[in-house]
């Protein structure tokens, strides 16, 4: 008795093991952040980037994030959940996206590489509309655009 108590109670703590790992996951277990994975249903969260030739991918809202300034910047860009990080990437910046989340939270933090008393800015268009921009001076200035819609 004691023993098949055991055996159930290790079959019940393989199976949740295996069920909160995430196997079978449609996005093959990559956490890449925003733009590197797609939904497996229009339900779930469309963050796709853009494809060089292609255009926008999957369904919701375009979203475009944006940095200018001078020479190069640390970019840290955030859409959900998800973030990710270009460092020392060359200016302008561009990143489009797309989202089918009914929750859109969108946010986008720049330093400049950097003294000097250049401008840097940032921008977040959505659907052709410009929903925030932001702009810094000085020395290592750090830009933040924000931007949340229900």
């Amino acid at each position: 008795m004691r023993r098949s108590a055991i055996v159930i109670s290790a079959l019940v703590l393989a199976l949740t093991g295996i069920a909160c790992s995430g196997a079978g996951a449609t996005d093959g277990g990559s956490a890449a952040g925003p733009g590197a994975q797609a939904a497996a249903t229009p339900q779930a969260s469309a963050v796709v980037e853009s494809a060089a030739a292609g255009g926008p991918k999957g369904e919701g809202q375009k979203i475009v994030l944006e940095v200018t300034g001078p020479a190069k910047a640390g970019v840290t860009y955030m859409l959900g959940a998800d973030s990710s990080q270009d460092n020392g990437t060359a200016l302008p910046w561009k990143k489009e996206l797309t989202s089918a989340d009914e929750f859109l939270y969108v946010s986008i933090v720049a330093q400049k590489d950097g003294a000097g008393a250049e401008d840097i800015a940032c921008k977040i268009t959505i659907d052709g509309k410009v929903v925030k921009e932001n702009r810094s001076t000085g020395d290592y200035a750090v830009v933040t655009c924000n931007h949340s819609a229900f």
